[in-house]
């Protein structure tokens, strides 16, 4: 019985590690992997007040998290795509964008651009800490219990529609 096992053992977790991966609609780089189903820490973060979202602010909608910068030219080009998404729905989803650009220089860049997003600025050490490496432009989808769902690089026309059809489960 116990070389059975053996053999078994490794079959299963093989089997679930890939239903795990299906599960997933995006592939993942291997430094992100372990954010998936973990807590997205918003309270790390502050709104326009200078205080600390709570740790239950993520929960109870869908939330679609954009990480930016102003002087990146692939997080220029995903704006119009970001701002269908956020326009096809509506109300019943979160809109945030994070990035460590201060707030002076995300407003001038906002009065040329229309991104229609809440703005989280001056977040450097906030994404030092949460992030070994970060690329922009990087987007979350975090689920309705706060958890980081999805993880994708560049939003184009190809990835609108499946992000729409997460967004909208």
């Amino acid at each position: 019985m116990i070389p059975d096992l053996k053999l078994f053992l490794p079959f299963l977790i093989f089997f679930n590690l890939s239903l795990n991966a299906q599960q997933r609609s995006f592939q993942v780089h291997p430094f992100l992997e372990k954010k998936i189903g973990q807590h997205f820490p918003i309270e790390n973060y502050k709104n326009d007040e200078g205080k600390n979202f709570s740790p239950t602010e993520l929960e109870g909608k869908i939330s679609l998290i954009n990480f930016w910068s102003t002087n990146c030219a692939p997080c220029i080009e995903e704006l119009p795509y970001l701002n269908k998404i956020k326009e096809a729905s509506g109300t019943k989803v979160n809109f945030i964008a994070i990035t460590h650009d201060p707030k002076e220089k995300v407003d001038k860049f906002l009065a040329k651009h229309t991104f229609n997003f809440v703005h989280i600025t001056d977040s450097e050490q906030e994404l030092k800490s949460y992030f070994s490496l970060i690329r922009n432009p990087l987007n979350f989808i975090i689920d309705k219990n706060g958890n980081v769902q999805e993880i994708t690089g560049n939003i184009d026309e190809t990835k609108m529609e499946l992000i729409l059809k997460i967004l909208n489960e």
